[in-house]
């Protein structure tokens, strides 16, 4: 506020007018004077500096109480701190002038000790409205900054998911001896879920499936660079360019590279194999992923691989390459930790078993349908709104085979 408080001072009569004036000059105000209500109004649309106004109660035309109320009608954006003047004593009056607006009520004839005293405290209390006006535009200006830089942040993980989105394989795609099916639902518009297959030189069929631990923008980051590390290069000998490494090979040089610290814990599981170019041998290395799920074509569901370690913890991690011979019309599913620890509302995870039961039931449906039906399950089963975790599937099935599936 300025060194000295504006004060309209209203008064029908010049001698009680002036005499208040004087007083208020005295006491270290800056005095103007106003004859009536409506004289008083002009002089506050004029000038928005004046923050008080003493007016008298009984006056012709306007009175103090009516003034007061068009005072509080005014379109200003401070708030004016108005005082009535009056002889008239009783609750009622007092009711009826705080119910005009009025913040405060004197009786005449006026004490300067009393109403210097009535001043001090409407100058503290107009100097808290003042700086609670300062805060709330200094809120108003930074929730503006902040719905900007959240708008800002938004386009940039829109844009984030479109490159990592753009990173992954068709979700149906038939490769070698195998189809293969995907589905990916993040939990937030990134994910620290992803995977691919790809041809190798010789005819097998690469393919990894990996969950970075955590969520947002560090996970998803960390899936894209392994994403950009695991190529079909990674999965062939450097000597020839054409021999497919041992899945178990490629974990163990991510392991060796990717070694958490005592302030940054990056690590993940996954799934990394070959698929042979006759579809009858698969080899995996699984380093802390779910264990996949082997549908036979003419069996019951059942898994292979007993777990290993997360890439990432421990340096001298050992892990191995598993062997699963597979015959035509076989299905292996591999998912991520997502699927069987979705949660419904009451908080009970989805399960293996529900997971079983809906990849044996979705047998005789096409690979891709098997897949979506899972996905719909799970959507069923959360109950609404994103998951809790980036959800992963990835499957394949091996050819040729006699049976026709439906996929219309």
């Amino acid at each position: 506020m300025s060194d000295k408080l504006r004060v309209l001072c209203v008064d029908d009569s010049a001698c009680m007018r002036d005499m208040l004036a004087a007083g208020l000059v005295r006491l270290g105000y800056d005095v103007v004077p106003a004859s009536n209500g409506q004289e008083a109004l002009a002089i506050l649309r004029a000038d928005p500096g004046i923050a008080l106004v003493i007016s008298d109660w009984m006056m012709p035309g306007l009175t103090g109480v009516e003034l007061c109320r068009r005072i509080r009608d005014l379109p200003r954006p401070n708030h004016i701190h108005v005082m009535l003047l009056t002889a008239r004593q009783g609750q009622e009056n007092f009711l009826e002038a705080m119910a005009a607006g009025a913040d405060d009520f004197l009786n005449k004839p006026v004490d300067m000790p009393t109403l210097a005293a009535r001043l001090r405290v409407a100058e503290r209390i107009l100097n808290l409205q003042q700086r609670m006006q300062r805060n709330n535009t200094l809120l108003t200006q930074t929730n503006q900054k902040l719905r900007t830089a959240y708008r800002r942040l938004q386009e940039d993980m829109e844009a984030a998911a479109r490159v990592q989105r753009s990173l992954l394989p068709k979700p149906s795609l038939e490769l070698g001896a195998a189809r293969f099916a995907a589905a990916l639902a993040p939990s937030a518009e990134i994910s620290g879920d992803v995977y691919n297959y790809q041809m190798l030189p010789d005819g097998s069929v690469a393919f990894y499936v990996l969950d970075v631990a955590g969520h947002g923008a560090r996970a998803a980051l960390m899936s894209v660079m392994l994403c950009r590390l695991l190529t079909a290069e990674a999965f062939v000998e450097r000597h020839d360019g054409i021999t497919p490494r041992q899945p178990h090979a490629v974990v163990a040089d991510l392991n060796r590279q990717f070694q958490c610290d005592d302030s940054i814990s990056d690590y993940f599981t996954m799934i990394c194999g070959i698929l042979d170019r006759s579809g009858r041998i698969l080899r995996f290395c699984q380093a802390g992923h779910p264990s996949p799920v082997v549908l036979p074509s003419g069996g019951r569901p059942r898994t292979v691989g007993d777990g290993g370690f997360p890439v990432g913890l421990f340096p001298d991690a050992a892990y191995e390459t598993v062997e699963v011979r597979l015959e035509p019309g076989d299905r292996m599913v591999f998912y991520s930790d997502g699927v069987t620890e979705c949660t419904s509302p009451d908080g009970t995870h989805y399960g293996p078993d529900r997971l079983y039961r809906v990849l044996e039931a979705t047998r005789t449906v096409c690979l891709e349908r098997s897949v979506a039906t899972v996905q719909t399950e799970l959507h069923s089963w959360h109950k609404g709104g994103n998951f809790d975790d980036d959800v992963s599937i990835v499957a394949f099935e091996t050819f040729p085979s006699s049976t026709h599936y439906d996929c219309s």
